[in-house]
């Protein structure tokens, strides 16, 4: 490094002057800034510079006499050289300065330097210059901008970062450009989105000593792509600007305040309080939850604030209730760090609430706190803590509750299944044999259709007592459902026991009894199991299968269980038990089936079909189970199920349809009889269109009496229209359909295929429309499978037309759809009912 002073140099305005690119710190030194240099100094030095951008070779130059910083003049050698900027191609100057004051004393020319102080002179220039262009090479390699401004803001250097930064034509950026140019420029090019609209404003605010004066700046150029400005100063005035690509940290910077917005949303949408806390204990995040169960001014809490100050907080706005007359010793530190310690812990707040404050500590250290309110667990364990005498109490009842009946007082099936089990541990002990006998009453379910569900209490209650009286102390006995009673008999002295006592109780069950002023008789029927003939885990289902067996060959008797008719009672004792099941969980469903105006085509009813819904099986045919169903009598149940889920079905059809579509319902003689009208009639009040009864036709001869005539005058009276379903099937005389008078007939489904037959068939069904149209009956004709029928059967006169050529039988989901899709049937507008 030469102690000399160095000047580079390029040509300004033309050639008339010569402006300086680099001048060293030992230049400054003698000379002061370039811009200071005198008049005196300034002719000669040009000249120097001027000569070598003319001739690029390096010469010695005359010395001269020069003007120093401070005044004083001295003896000045000049050796120099010319060269081209790599980049631009444009002359450059160097000219090394030394003071040959010295040399005067000495009595020599400065005319006339030679030998060491010459060779000297071009070696420091050389290594200037190698240096310079090592300087200029490192600076455009870097890839962030950088550049230097002189004190009038004009451009001294830039690398090609920097030009590319500004303008998409780096030969545009031209030293000497004024900084404001440079703006324009950058601006032109699209680098700056921030300014478009208001680019004077915006270059005014960037070249304001207030922003120059600024050591760092984040800009935003185009594309969302984000720089860091790094500004210094010179000591000869120069700015220094470099400029670092921050985009990647700003879109990081973006995300990580997006997540962590969301987090902080997240947690004060969280009901309870939760927070965290550093390795330091100082407050990182907070949710509003725990601010408001921490102060009264949520505003009191910092991040950064120690956990021990929030804490104290708290204590001095009385939020926590423990710490009420203790504060001093609640606040202090040693407190405080025992707390800290605890990983579970419940704290007492104000108006008897109750927090369980859960902490743990994560692997870098954050302390996490999750407060559970616990107010109820808290209020529900002291009211249990305070009637620990009354529970037990009540724990008893409900045991004995759980093991027996609470209307006969005898034990459940639960506890028929606990005395099962001693009468086994004590069979395995002591030996002998076990006798299960399975009592079901005959006719119960008539006592309670016809004279209440009171006098079936009443028989129930008097059954279990007859059966109590006959039995001995070891033997036991359980109500096990509706009227089915099992006793237990232990067989070691007396194997027929178990027979015999069946028989005692046939003939006891068998007397009758009074009840509400009226004699009242029901019997029983008995199945028998006994081990060893069946094992002890089949004893009772055996008894069930017996109990099915005496059932079926006549009710009122007794049968022993015996494997070779198993397998036949199994299977239709599993078909009932599913029946009862399917019953008591409602798995009997209705099904659908449109029926339509022959006259426009309209859906103007539907008929309600029972199907049922298996868990397993799936859908189930009628055909599959109504016979059982009548047999177990819970066919009326059946039917009352679908009756009530229909209707609530169809209120949700639209308004339109409603008013328009009819419900037909199977309905059997004793859901006639035995319907609670005042209950149906509150049922079909809540759908707005009309409810028929379709009534089998089998069923009504001219031997009804009076008691069925006028309770089908109530249902009219609800608003129920009364049809004949089937007819032509059975043996009805016109005479009986006078007396019950129906609002319409349904022609049987297997007649609709006869008027394709032949002339025969046609003829009886119009000899059937004929009857109904003679007493103004509606009449209906389903079974219909094709156009033809549907034809053919419109022009003889049936109004309502039903069949799978319409529609299959559908849920209620697939009707409400049908019904969207299909308002008319378009193809039978064009029928001319009545023309047959």
């Amino acid at each position: 490094m030469t102690s000399d002073a160095v000047a580079v140099c390029r040509a300004q305005n033309g050639a008339a002057d010569v402006c300086p690119v680099y001048v060293n710190d030992a230049f400054i030194a003698l000379f002061g800034p370039m811009d200071m240099v005198s008049a005196e100094q300034h002719f000669p030095m040009t000249s120097m510079h001027r000569d070598l951008l003319d001739d690029s070779s390096g010469k010695p130059q005359d010395a001269a006499e020069l003007r120093r910083a401070d005044g004083s003049m001295f003896l000045a050698s000049a050796t120099g050289f010319g060269f081209k900027d790599e980049e631009t191609g444009e002359p450059r100057s160097c000219v090394t300065y030394r003071d040959v004051s010295s040399l005067l004393t000495e009595k020599r020319d400065p005319k006339h330097l030679s030998g060491p102080d010459k060779t000297g002179f071009q070696e420091d220039t050389v290594a200037l210059k190698a240096a310079y262009e090592r300087i200029l090479g490192a600076l455009n390699a870097h890839p962030d901008p950088i550049v230097i401004y002189d004190a009038d803001l004009r451009l001294v250097y830039r690398n090609d970062g920097y030009a590319a930064s500004v303008t998409d034509n780096p030969s545009e950026l031209v030293e000497g450009m004024r900084l404001r140019d440079v703006l324009l420029l950058a601006i032109e090019h699209g680098r700056y989105p921030a300014a478009v609209g208001r680019e004077e404003a915006w270059i005014e605010e960037i070249l304001s000593p207030n922003s120059l004066s600024q050591e760092a700046e984040n800009v935003e150029l185009a594309g969302d792509v984000h720089h860091k400005l790094i500004r210094s100063r010179a000591a000869n005035g120069d700015y220094v600007v470099i400029r670092l690509n921050s985009t990647e940290l700003v879109r990081e910077k973006r995300a990580a305040e997006a997540v962590q917005g969301r987090l902080i949303a997240a947690l004060n949408a969280y009901p309870a309080p939760f927070v965290i806390y550093d390795s330091d204990d100082c407050l990182v995040v907070c949710n509003d939850a725990y601010r408001d169960s921490m102060s009264n001014k949520p505003d009191d809490l910092k991040v950064g604030m120690h956990r021990t100050e929030v804490a104290r907080i708290a204590v001095r706005a009385g939020k926590i209730a423990n710490a009420v007359g203790r504060e001093e010793e609640w606040m202090s530190d040693a407190h405080q760090s025992m707390d800290v310690s605890k990983p579970v812990q419940d704290l007492e707040l104000p108006g008897d609430i109750h927090h369980r404050l859960l902490r743990s500590r994560v692997e870098n250290g954050d302390l996490v706190i999750l407060r559970i309110d616990t107010t109820e667990l808290v209020r529900q364990s002291r009211a249990l803590e305070q009637n620990s005498e009354e529970l037990k109490k009540a724990n008893a009842e409900i045991t004995h509750m759980a093991l027996h009946d609470d209307l006969t007082g005898l034990g459940n099936r639960r506890y028929l299944a606990k005395q099962l089990e001693e009468f086994t541990i004590r069979r395995s002990q002591t030996g002998g044999e076990i006798g299960a006998l399975h009592i079901d009453l005959d006719r119960f379910k008539q006592i309670n259709d016809t004279m209440g569900h009171r006098a079936g209490d009443d028989v129930l209650v008097e059954v279990a007592k007859r059966i109590r009286l006959v039995l001995g102390g070891s033997e036991e006995v359980a109500r096990i459902g509706g009227d089915e009673f099992v006793v237990l008999v232990p067989l070691a002295n007396d194997p027929k026991r178990a027979a015999d006592l069946a028989e005692v109780l046939l003939k006891d069950l068998a007397r009758p009894m009074h009840t509400h002023g009226k004699e009242c008789r029901f019997g029983a029927s008995i199945g028998i199991a006994q081990t060893p003939l069946s094992e002890v885990e089949n004893l009772l289902t055996n008894s069930d299968v017996a109990l099915y067996k005496a059932k079926h060959r006549g009710r009122g008797r007794a049968e022993m269980f015996d494997h070779s008719d198993l397998e036949d009672v199994r299977n239709a004792k599993t078909l009932a038990d599913d029946i009862l099941r399917a019953v008591e969980q409602g798995e009997f469903v209705p099904y659908y089936q449109p029926q339509v105006d022959s006259k426009t085509g309209q859906i103007v009813g539907v008929e309600v079909l029972t199907r049922w819904l298996h868990p397993e099986k799936g859908i189930v045919a009628p055909s599959e189970f109504l016979t059982f169903a009548a047999d177990l009598s819970v066919a009326g149940d059946i039917d009352r199920q679908v009756f009530e889920r229909a209707l609530y079905e169809a209120r949700r059809l639209p308004a339109a349809a409603s008013d328009i579509i009819t419900l037909s319902f199977n309905v059997s003689e004793d859901r006639v009889n035995l319907a609670d009208i005042d209950e149906l009639g509150h049922m079909v009040q809540a759908y707005p269109g009309q409810v028929s009864f379709e009534l089998l036709e089998t069923i009504f001869l001219e031997e009804q009496d009076d008691t069925f005539l006028r309770r089908l005058d109530q249902l009219r009276d609800l608003g129920i229209s009364i049809e004949v379903d089937d007819f032509g099937s059975g043996h009805a005389s016109v005479v009986a359909l006078q007396r019950i008078n129906p609002d319409r007939l349904k022609i049987d489904r297997r007649l609709a295929g006869l008027v394709t037959a032949g002339s025969g068939g046609l003829r009886l069904l119009r000899s059937i429309i004929e009857i109904a149209q003679a007493l103004e009956l509606g009449v209906t004709a389903e079974g219909i499978e094709t156009k033809e029928q549907a034809e053919i059967l419109a022009k003889l006169g049936c109004d309502r037309l039903q069949g799978y050529y319409f529609a299959e039988p559908m849920p209620f989901s697939e009707l409400t759809t049908f019904l969207a899709s299909q308002p008319v049937i378009s193809e039978l507008t064009a029928f001319e009912p009545g023309a047959g």
